[in-house]
């Protein structure tokens, strides 16, 4: 497609925006699955450390770099319940607008349902549903975990 110019005042020129031709998910995979900085491989199997991969398993589906509608759940701000980031289809070429960040810090049920409701609408990632209620009850077990109590343990003698 040839750059058109559209004049807008004497001298003035604006060039119109132009579509480059992008690659497909399954092409952008086969190049990046054996060769990125987030690979980890261990014992025969390859894991992977990226930041919007749910399972830490190397796949196509669970990759967060080349899909186009990626989950994430992570813990909120000084540990007070879990971040839910879904990234909007339409907006892959505009990093400050990509994400929808949604906040929750109710009851487990509650953000279990809620994760449920965020990730099956409209068929948004149903595939990545449990997956992300799992690690959103992980998070919430960790920040509701009880302290440990004095090192060592007292036992009482019976006095005979």
């Amino acid at each position: 497609v040839p750059l058109r110019f559209l004049p807008l005042a004497v001298g003035v020129v604006r060039k119109q925006l132009v579509t480059v031709a992008t690659m497909s998910s399954e092409l952008q995979w086969q190049i990046v699955r054996n060769t990125n900085c987030f690979l980890l491989k261990r014992n025969g199997t390859t894991f992977t450390s990226e930041p919007y991969n749910l399972t830490g398993r190397s796949s196509f589906k669970n990759c967060g770099m080349v899909n186009k509608r990626v989950v994430a759940v992570d813990a909120a701000p000084a540990n007070k319940g879990v971040v839910l980031r879904v990234a909007k289809a339409r907006a892959v070429n505009r990093p400050a607008k990509r994400f929808n960040n949604i906040v929750m810090r109710k009851n487990n049920r509650r953000i279990i349902r809620s994760i449920r409701k965020n990730t099956t609408r409209q068929n948004y990632r149903t595939d990545l549903t449990e997956a992300a209620v799992r690690r959103a009850c992980a998070i919430v077990r960790s920040q509701n975990a009880k302290a440990p109590s004095s090192t060592g343990s007292k036992r009482r003698h019976k006095k005979n």
